[in-house]
């Protein structure tokens, strides 16, 4: 017998590196595809730019559990595929047989394990659109030039008797958690309290019985995107090699654009933010601060106020069920004074995956995420019995609107009713408005960006062309973006890098 060469040699090692690479990437991809379907890649670089603290970490406890215990099982077992491909070579040259193909793949394995690394690089590169996302760097999109309209070169006029603003965001919400009869994708309505708050006032459907909200498009798919999108009408588009939201401790953010907060803010109006969370989290506090000067109050908010223990956590910082009475505290508060208030709330609970389930949830439906979501609508609606009552109530504007579809897609693909066709939306609500909407028998077509100089219009403000950023206002008729272009063609143009974009995200500064 021929002497056996010992196991780690550098030609082992190299190997096993390079399969439990691949093995990693792919287990990556498949619970990404798994979990969020299509990834907006602006949303990954987006994230690995900003602070992440406040976040839920047990979102991603899954895929580290399967990177650290498939991964490693993995590799051993190809490597004992190679060891047993080696074996059978040796006992087919110790009979004098011919072992031309095992003698091969033994002697370049680690150039097999190359190829199975490219190859693994290629499936996460096609789910992440990587390649898409670089070539668009390199164009420039003409939709700002051709559709963005300056807020501050329009003529946007308060009403006499200015209105205040109640603005709730609410983690993951959309319509498909209604039912197909008012619709939705869900066999039974989970949101039926929210169903009918909708119906009840204006969500722009086509007859007033069917739900209607906002599509994703792109820039727009996560919380933050979501926030600047309906706030001063733009996607949150990062460029590849911007570094404006590290480099420079993110002492601004977007401070080209004009938004909702700084219109009202110039109006006279007090501002308010409540987050459940922590406030830096995405860079949050820096858009509010340099967009209006909210003043925000936050998980640290209440903490250092002796609210809240020093040591509070759960979820991501403190349950709705707070989030609600803090918020109806903080408008008491605003409501006692003779200044028009803007006071804008986010909910968490419904964040993927499966929700935090509060003491609030019942069992009504067989998973936690269904019975999550059905809280959020049942405190929705006693938020809002709360708020009918308060003698600022009929001179008050509340807007009710889901941050962005629920990215997790395992779930979704539950849902009966969620088939190929389906149109999934964010929910949308627009209470008390100062203008009437009525139905023209055509579903209207918009995005979060459309919510802009809408909500300043159901506030009573006239805006001059009804246009602000690339949002169309939803009372005036006017063609939306989406209604002129259609989904993919307004997302081809969203992706593609524009120098216009680069005023509005650097300001008058010079890209560095």
């Amino acid at each position: 017998m021929g002497e056996k060469k010992p196991l780690l040699t550098g030609k082992n090692v190299a190997t096993a590196c390079f399969l439990l690479l691949a093995n990693i990437l792919v287990i990556t991809a498949i619970w990404l595809g798994i979990r969020f379907g299509t990834l907006d890649m602006m949303a990954i670089v987006f994230l690995l730019k900003v602070p992440i603290s406040g976040s839920d970490p047990t979102n991603f406890y899954e895929i580290f559990i399967l990177i650290f215990t498939i991964g490693p099982a993995a590799t051993a077992a190809e490597l004992g595929i190679f060891a047993l491909i080696n074996r059978i070579r040796r006992k087919r040259t110790e009979k004098g047989k011919r072992a031309s193909v095992s003698t091969w793949i033994v002697e370049h394995r680690r150039l097999i394990s190359v190829f199975v690394l490219i190859i693994a690089l290629g499936i996460v590169g096609a789910r992440l659109r990587i390649v898409k996302y670089v070539i668009n760097q390199f164009g420039n999109s003409p939709i700002y030039n051709d559709e963005y309209v300056d807020p501050q070169e329009v003529q946007i006029k308060a009403p006499e008797q200015k209105r205040n603003l109640i603005y709730i965001y609410m983690e993951s919400m959309e319509i498909s958690y209604s039912d197909w009869g008012h619709g939705g994708a869900a066999k039974k309505d989970m949101i039926p309290e929210m169903t009918q708050i909708a119906l009840s006032n204006i969500c722009f459907s086509q007859d007033g019985t069917r739900l209607n909200g906002a599509q994703a498009v792109t820039g727009t798919t996560w919380t933050m995107a979501s926030l600047v999108a309906q706030t001063a009408g733009v996607p949150l588009t990062i460029p590849i090699g911007d570094n404006a939201m590290g480099k420079k401790a993110y002492e601004t953010f977007l401070p080209g654009v004009y938004t909702l907060g700084q219109v009202l803010r110039d109006n006279g109006y007090q501002l308010e933010y409540l987050i459940g969370s922590e406030k830096k989290f995405s860079g949050a506090d820096i858009f509010m601060r340099t967009h209006g000067d909210y003043t925000i109050k936050d998980l640290n908010y209440y903490r250092d106020n002796g609210i809240l223990p020093k040591d509070y956590y759960v979820w991501w910082g403190f349950e709705d069920e707070k989030v609600y009475e803090y918020a109806m505290d903080a408008i008491s508060h605003l409501g006692c004074s003779e200044q028009p208030f803007a006071f804008t709330m986010m909910t968490m609970d419904t964040h993927f995956t499966n929700g935090y389930r509060c003491r609030l949830c019942g069992d009504e439906f067989p998973d936690q995420y269904s019975n999550v979501i059905a809280c959020a609508s049942t405190q929705l609606r006693n938020f809002l019995d709360w708020l009918s009552c308060q003698p600022y109530y009929d001179n008050t504007t509340v807007i009710i609107v889901g941050d962005h579809p629920t990215m997790d897609t395992k779930y979704m693909d539950t849902l009966p009713d969620n088939k190929d066709g389906y149109v999934r939306k964010t929910y949308c609500t627009i209470i008390n408005s100062a203008v009437e909407y009525k139905p023209t028998g055509n579903e209207r077509q918009f995005t979060a960006m459309d919510m802009y100089p809408t909500t300043l219009a159901a506030m009573g403000f006239d805006i001059e062309g009804n246009r602000l950023g690339l949002g169309v206002n939803l009372f005036s008729g006017q063609e939306t973006l989406l209604e002129k272009y259609g989904l993919n063609k307004l997302n081809d143009l969203l992706e593609e890098r524009s120098d216009f974009y680069d005023t509005l995200m650097y300001g008058d500064e010079e890209k560095n």
